[in-house]
């Protein structure tokens, strides 16, 4: 065999080789991808959301969560309240997007809906029964529903859980319920600059990173 021969064979033997581990590390990058895809898609629900917020696959939320009377519609899927409801409809089917509102609340498609419409709820919102719909509280002290207010009612801090995503009572996450921005600024607690209750402001307070959370 001459020295080209040679050549050519130890060549191709390389080449061989070099796809090898080019595969095996293209399949190691990709099971690990996967593994990571798989795990954040399996702390979602089908609609895309925490399955512990989600009204469709908890309907208990319906019920126990209260109405919303600001919106006419149940607390559990009042949508302006818990924007993050957003990604659930629109997973459903059910969203308008002309007037950027669910369809199945959306008066102005549905006029039909109006009889349902709880006074004083938004003109894109149509109540959805429940047992536990109470009458339209007036607003309290720090401009927001008593009935969802965390520092008149601090009995909801309890009762609502804890938010693991944001690491805060749910009844005190802003993230959830941007609503109470309005009632912590009225209570003077906000850091502006970081756009956060100064009592869970992080950046601001350092030493909350080491407080354990309760409720969690």
């Amino acid at each position: 065999m001459n020295s080209i021969s040679r050549f050519c064979i130890v060549n191709t033997v390389f080449a061989i080789a070099a796809l090898k581990i080019a595969g095996c590390e293209k399949s190691t990058t990709d099971k690990a991808g996967g593994a990571s895809s798989m795990g954040t898609d399996a702390a979602r629900c089908p609609h895309q959301i925490k399955q512990e917020k989600c009204p469709f696959c908890t309907p208990k939320l319906i019920e126990a969560d209260g109405f919303c009377a600001e919106h006419g519609v149940a607390e559990a899927l009042c949508y302006q309240c818990r924007p993050y409801l957003k990604a659930a409809f629109r997973a459903k089917g059910d969203w308008c997007k002309q007037h950027n509102a669910p369809d199945s609340q959306c008066v102005t498609c549905h006029p039909e809906l109006k009889s349902k419409t709880q006074p004083g709820a938004g003109h894109n919102v149509a109540v959805k029964p429940s047992a536990a719909s109470p009458g339209a509280p007036g607003h309290c002290e720090h401009g927001i529903e008593r009935a969802k207010c965390p520092f008149c009612t601090p009995s909801l801090i309890e009762t609502d859980g804890f938010c693991k995503e944001h690491n805060v009572a749910e009844a005190l996450c802003v993230k959830c319920r941007p609503y109470l921005e309005k009632a912590f600024k009225a209570k003077n607690d906000w850091c502006a600059e970081h756009a956060t209750p100064e009592s869970q402001c992080v950046a601001c307070n350092p030493e909350l990173k080491n407080k354990k959370p309760t409720g969690g």
